[in-house]
């Protein structure tokens, strides 16, 4: 239950008056808002019909300026119940004013970069730090109030975003085309941005460009995901690398623990430890979400989790990783460091995994996420579970998983086919 009415705080202030303010309570739990306005008297105040009386000398101006206060109050009372269960300090949040100081949209996106680096988030600081190179290259640097950002203009960035002829930023010479996930992406951090804004009283919800119904909707559009198949697997398995540059035997052993280890993701995969082994099994807690688990170490991973048992207790690895990419660290509790360092280790395995492809005949891409892609394919074709993957993949809900397995579920459609081309 939630009520609205006027609070005369007995207490006087150093100039003697008594301050009038309006009181929420919602669910028993009371919320203040000062209105600037004070009683001389208590006397003044008629609590019965929550007035001031007349003997006050400016009673009807300042009855108006109350009652305007109270609707105000209610109206946001209303509008929050109507969206969904509210307390009386979320109420009295959203009547606060917006700070006109700070508008600037550089202002709010540099202090959400600055975030992201001390969080030691250093993909999404990298990403969304593109991201707002773009649009500071169409939008004046972004030295704009949050309500410029209209439904016109960001309409208007979308057409500057899908333009096949734009240009790069430090020369002339022209880029290949957004796709329309990337395009998303671009939207979903100046809307974050924006967000972030209101949140912090920095802009007005009323200009809210982002939604339906006449505003900047965003949709997600899937991207394609295609897997390796058993035959590329094995060539990758069997291909002779003892003449290559060690970082191509590398690439191929990281990728096929990650495949082994049902689509571990390459940051865990870096970040094994000698110790997550016990037992003939792999515990580890997923980076991405915090979740711990555990998997069978197959043989073949065991095969080549042997190959680096050197670096075992050795001085030159003092986190005790199984890899040696992120062994020269000082620390691994840096995240923005061990993040950065990652970033550039992907980057060398990926490309050595390419001229792997090409050494076996392929065409296709089998950067280090691919593994987990393989996985999923390999899977699907052999009709697992959705309730066992779930707990592989360490997903929160089934329909996750399920909505995973979907990307490489072609049969019933190749049967289809089949079935109406029989003739």
């Amino acid at each position: 239950m939630a009520t609205v009415d006027f609070y005369i705080w007995k207490r006087p202030t150093k100039d003697g008056r008594f301050p009038i303010s309006v009181r929420i309570t919602i669910d028993r739990k009371p919320s203040y808002i000062m209105t600037g306005q004070k009683l001389d008297s208590l006397e003044q105040w008629d609590a019965k019909t929550q007035r001031v009386k007349k003997s006050h000398p400016n009673s009807v101006r300042l009855n108006n300026f109350l009652l305007s206060e109270l609707a105000k109050a209610s109206d946001k009372v209303l509008e929050f119940k109507t969206n969904g269960q509210a307390t009386a300090k979320e109420v009295k949040d959203g009547l606060k004013p917006i700070d006109e100081k700070l508008t600037y949209f550089s202002t709010v996106a540099s202090q959400f970069l600055a975030d992201q680096w001390t969080l030691g988030n250093y993909e999404c600081y990298k990403t969304q730090k593109g991201h707002l190179k773009r649009f500071y290259a169409f939008a004046n640097n972004g030295n704009m109030p949050f309500k410029e950002i209209t439904v016109d203009l960001l309409q208007r960035y979308l057409i500057f975003l899908k333009q096949s002829n734009r240009f790069r930023y430090n020369d002339n010479s022209p880029v290949k085309p957004l796709s329309s996930r990337t395009i998303a992406n671009h939207m979903i951090t100046i809307r974050t941005i924006y967000n972030r804004a209101i949140s912090s009283k920095l802009a007005n919800q009323e200009d809210y460009p982002f939604g339906a119904k006449g505003k900047v909707p965003i949709k997600l559009t899937g991207s394609a995901k295609m897997g390796l198949d058993e035959y590329e697997i094995k060539k990758i398995e069997e291909i002779d690398l003892s003449k290559k540059s060690e970082i191509y035997h590398h690439a191929r052993n990281i990728w096929l623990i990650e495949f082994y280890f049902a689509g571990m993701r390459v940051t865990d995969c870096l970040l094994l430890k000698w110790q997550d082994f016990q037992s003939g099994r792999l515990y580890y807690k997923m980076s991405k979400n915090d979740e711990h688990g555990s998997v069978k170490i197959p043989a073949k991973a065991l095969a080549i989790i042997e190959e680096y048992k050197n670096s075992k207790g050795n001085p030159q690895n003092p986190h005790g990783l199984v890899f040696p990419f992120l062994c020269d660290l000082v620390s691994l509790d840096n995240r923005m460091e061990v993040r950065k360092k990652i970033a550039f280790t992907v980057k060398r395995l990926n490309e050595a995994m390419a001229k792997i492809m090409e050494w076996i005949g392929s065409t296709k891409n089998a950067s280090q996420h691919k593994a987990r892609h393989s996985f999923a394919q390999r899977a699907e074709v052999k009709e697992i579970h959705p309730k066992v993957l779930q707990k592989m993949y360490r997903h929160e809900s089934v329909s996750t998983t399920m909505k995973y397995q979907s990307n490489f579920s072609f049969k019933k459609a190749d049967d289809a086919i089949d079935a109406v081309l029989d003739f």
